[in-house]
């Protein structure tokens, strides 16, 4: 296409082209895996403040066509769906990560594919396609261009690719994929502050709004609205503000391989750079004994440091910091044992005693790990405790993509997420049909069978 710069070109053709034939099995299944894994965080993050507040918004919202609410069934506009369904997968920040350039969750692409897909009525086979061209879409972005070290947030990659998923969904054009994809880059270069510092609730929400705005580009597009050519390459593009231009971003397919059995699934309820401290401390806890520890120091590899212990890290008074905050997350899994949901909670958050071992951490970065990095997580910890010094080391932490999660562990994860919202004879059957996601023959009635 000759009014489209390379970038858009190269996310259209492959969007566009991409076919069921073309996916090998392991990739659909690591595609299912993270379905899976996506939807167990949608049911822990369904009754979150920031989530009530979006269903309220959903509830008032009206239009054709017209998606569902996950679990608790709001008729809403798709775009409207799409923000309040990945709210709900991004509030406890349990999605997997991809780590290359940039950073991400390329997980945040499912609910806003299937919003669409609900809004027509598509195939769970046909959806499946459309969620690994998402998936795939921010996954070569993030190989091929770094966001945050010009001050932008990678939610950027989520709105190109929810813009992909849904184009596929509704069978658009190569063009008309192409016109979504830049209006989608040209209109959603947001800011990292949304997790930076001091949190908010728009941490989860920045990557929601930005599926939102996906669909909607996508939405425009088939009505025929056109975006800037030169979305990515012009000098008023995105060229303009990393003050380079743009790689032509490699897409995943049966020789280069494929991403979707290759991002990070977490195992705990917290940012992906703490996941390896957190397993540390588990793992001091046990040598510790029932000890008290009366210093502790973490140490861990530079971007973690950056992203979970700078200096706002020891002021945790909300859960939006806390997840966020490797001495808070330490200080509970050495207390506490486990890292869950139940340590996130207002009271648990300001207990006296976790608060006082947070002002006991120190964090320092260890060059090794950081040049390990983002090949391994890895995390070591000592602690002096009764006269005599505990020490743990994690060279790569469970979850990573070398260390993963087995199928058994992520329904685990599910079910443990799943009981707090769905009646516990209905989890296994709902748990067996995502699994068997490309059977469906209509997405709409595979959302409203999930109502509780």
């Amino acid at each position: 296409m000759k009014d489209v710069d390379a970038v858009t070109e190269a996310i259209a053709s492959y969007a566009t082209g991409l076919t069921g034939n073309d996916i090998p099995a392991a990739a659909l299944h690591g595609m299912k895996r993270r379905l899976v894994d996506t939807m167990g965080c949608a049911f822990g993050g369904l009754n979150a403040p920031p989530v009530t507040i979006a269903r309220q918004v959903a509830a008032t919202t009206r239009g054709e066509p017209s998606a569902r609410v996950f679990f608790s069934g709001e008729l809403t506009t798709v775009d409207t769906a799409t923000f309040a369904n990945s709210l709900m997968v991004r509030y406890l920040d349990f999605n997997d990560t991809y780590m290359a350039k940039e950073g991400g969750h390329p997980s945040d692409v499912i609910a806003g594919t299937i919003a669409a897909a609900d809004g027509v009525g598509l195939s769970g086979g046909s959806t499946l396609v459309a969620m690994v061209a998402a998936f795939e879409t921010v996954c070569a972005l993030a190989e091929s261009e770094s966001l945050g070290a010009h001050g932008i947030d990678h939610s950027l990659h989520v709105a190109i690719g929810s813009a992909v998923g849904a184009c596929k969904v509704m069978g658009l054009t190569e063009r008309e994929t192409a016109h979504a994809v830049a209006m989608a880059t040209a209109s959603n270069v947001a800011l990292k502050v949304s997790r930076d510092g001091q949190l908010s609730m728009w941490k989860s929400g920045s990557a929601a709004n930005a599926a939102k705005s996906g669909v909607f580009c996508a939405r425009l597009a088939s009505m025929g609205m056109t975006g800037p050519g030169e979305a990515f390459m012009a000098a008023g593009g995105l060229a303009g503000v990393l003050r380079e231009v743009p790689n032509v971003p490699q897409f995943g397919g049966r020789e280069q391989g494929f991403h979707t059995d290759r991002s990070s699934i977490k195992a705990f309820p917290a940012q992906y750079n703490a996941q390896a401290a957190i397993w540390a401390a588990l793992a001091l806890r046990t040598s510790l004994d029932g000890r008290t520890p009366e210093e502790i120091v973490v140490t861990s590899y530079g971007h973690a440091l950056r992203s979970s212990a700078d200096s706002t890290k020891w002021t945790v008074h909300d859960r939006e910091t806390a997840d966020h905050s490797i001495p808070y997350l330490v200080a509970v899994a050495i207390a506490d044992g486990e890292v869950t949901p139940a340590q996130f909670t207002d009271e648990r958050i300001a207990d006296n005693a976790v608060q006082t071992m947070l002002h006991r951490i120190s964090v320092r970065e260890d060059p090794s790990m950081t040049a390990a990095f983002p090949g391994a997580l890895a995390a070591h910890i000592s602690a002096k405790a009764d006269g005599r010094t505990f020490e743990a080391l994690v060279p790569n932490a469970k979850g990573h993509e070398m260390n993963p999660l087995s199928d058994l562990e992520i329904e685990s994860k599910f079910k443990s997420l799943a009981r707090g919202v769905m009646p516990p004879e209905r989890i296994d059957a709902v748990l067996a049909r995502i699994w068997a996601f490309e059977d469906e023959c209509s997405v709409t009635e595979w959302v409203q069978s999930l109502r509780v």
